[in-house]
This record gives structure tokens, C-alpha cells and sequence, in this order.
């Protein structure tokens, strides 16, 4: 694994860094389970070409912020279930790690002697190791790993954080005069949109994130008389979370609720 990519693509999710922490031998056991599943990637990476479920997790959540609702829901769940397959992978290793050990802890003197090879290391034949517990028995003694995963695998900064400098003079000019200041605000959102997504290349994706991020933000600084309305209307499905229909039931739509 490249140490130089991102932590995100690195698999450092805060539930794995949770599981990698709380098991015996964790790191090992991440490392050990991340060389298999490099073994799956691309085959330009000098993997087999089926699925790299690590960088999988981390490519879905860099498109996540670019998808409009419905798709979000579906990336969002795909997300949380890779990242609950990759828990369960790093869990197993720990286990076969640990197996391993036993197995070959309760093979006799004899048969290692039998067994030995040049250096002093043992090479028992498979068929000859036992395994003394099987992976059930191994979780139910570490039982507080499946309230982990359950509680931690969608524990993930699904947005970008506005600054708190930013919010604050957003939130300032909607309270002092919303309609007045609409102008300021919308141009203040995109200037900060700007700056936020200023990572992203340009394009079709990178206007997408932005106009999201707009109607998202209109929306959290709304007056409250005003996202009351609007909030009605999106439950009713008469508008939905788009930029102009809330700029438009702000502005020349105030009717609307009433019809």
C-alpha cells in the first residue's frame, strides 16, 4: 500500500482506526489483510483486476458530495457496507493470525522435529493443523466489534464544513435583512463555494458540488418564518432542494403554501 495516498484511500476510517486499536495484534492484521486486498486491485497496480474494496470506499466517497439526492442515498449505503466488509475482513485476519498461532503451538515436538527446516523454522503440512475455534467463537469473545462496526461505519464527513467566518456573515446578513440582502448572500455563497471546492478540478462535477452546496447553505440560513415555508413545500414535494425554487419561493412565490 502506498503510505504517500490519502488517509481516506489508505483505509484509515475512524471505525477501522477503532478495530485496529482495540484488537491484540490490529496493525498486523490491517497490514496483512490490506496486501490482499491490493492483491485484488487493477491490474495496472499489479493486482488482479477484480476490485480494490479500500480505494473503492474512498473513490465512492469523493463522488458522494457531486450526486444529487437519490444517488447520495444509494452511494451512502453502498459506502457504509464496504466499510462494514472491510471491518469484517481485518476482524478475520486477526482471527487467522491468532489460529495460526494456536495451530501451531499445539503441534507435538516430535512432529516439528520431523518438520524442521534449515534456519530453525517448522513448515507443518496444512493438513496437519488444527483449527481450535472457529471465527463465531473469536467475535463472540471480542462482542464489542459488531457495536462498533454497527455505530462507527457511517461515522464519515459527509460534507464540507462552511467556515465558521463564513456562516457567521451569511447568518448575519440573512437576520438583518434577508430580502435586501439576497444579492450579498448568493454571491457571498458562491465566493465561499469557490474557495471550498477549490481542490476540485474544473468542470461539469465541480459546478455540480458548488450549486449543491448553494442550495444547502440557503437553506440552513433561511429566516425561520421563511424555512418553515419552504421546508412545508419540500415535504409536499411542491419544490424540491434546488437553488432557484427556494430562491424563487423567497422571493415572487410567497403564495404558494396557501394554494
Amino acid at each position: 500500500m502506498d503510505m504517500n495516498k490519502d488517509a481516506l484511500f489508505r483505509g484509515e476510517f475512524e471505525v477501522i482506526k477503532d478495530l485496529v486499536a482495540a484488537l491484540p495484534d490490529g496493525v498486523a492484521a490491517k497490514r496483512e489483510c490490506d496486501k490482499v486486498i491490493d492483491k485484488n486491485g487493477p491490474a495496472k497496480t499489479g493486482g488482479t483486476g477484480i476490485k480494490q474494496l479500500r480505494e473503492n470506499i474512498a473513490e465512492s466517497k469523493l463522488s458522494y458530495e457531486i450526486m444529487d439526492d437519490a444517488a447520495q442515498v444509494f452511494l451512502k449505503s453502498k459506502i457504509m457496507d464496504n466499510i462494514h466488509k472491510y471491518f469484517y475482513l481485518i476482524a478475520f485476519t486477526a482471527y487467522m493470525r491468532q489460529a495460526a498461532e494456536l495451530a501451531r503451538s499445539a503441534v507435538s515436538d516430535e512432529d516439528k522435529a520431523k518438520n524442521s527446516l534449515t534456519g530453525g523454522k517448522t513448515a507443518i503440512p496444512g493438513d496437519q493443523l488444527k483449527v481450535n475455534k472457529t471465527f463465531v467463537t473469536f467475535m463472540e469473545e471480542h462482542a464489542v466489534l459488531r457495536g462498533m462496526v454497527e455505530a462507527g461505519k457511517g461515522k464519515l464527513q459527509w460534507e464540507r464544513d462552511i467556515p465558521a467566518a463564513a456562516l457567521a456573515n451569511l447568518e448575519s446578513l440573512a437576520a438583518t435583512d434577508f430580502k435586501a440582502n439576497l444579492g450579498k448572500i448568493i454571491h457571498d455563497i458562491y465566493q465561499t463555494a469557490h474557495t471550498m471546492f477549490s481542490d476540485m478540478p474544473q468542470g461539469d462535477h465541480k459546478k455540480r458540488a458548488k450549486y449543491r452546496f448553494a442550495s444547502k447553505t440557503l437553506m440552513r440560513i433561511l429566516p425561520n418564518n421563511l424555512k418553515a415555508e419552504v421546508e412545508g413545500l419540500i415535504e409536499k414535494k411542491s419544490i424540491t432542494l434546488d437553488l432557484y425554487e427556494i430562491l424563487g419561493q423567497c422571493t415572487w412565490g410567497q403564495g404558494l403554501t396557501k394554494a
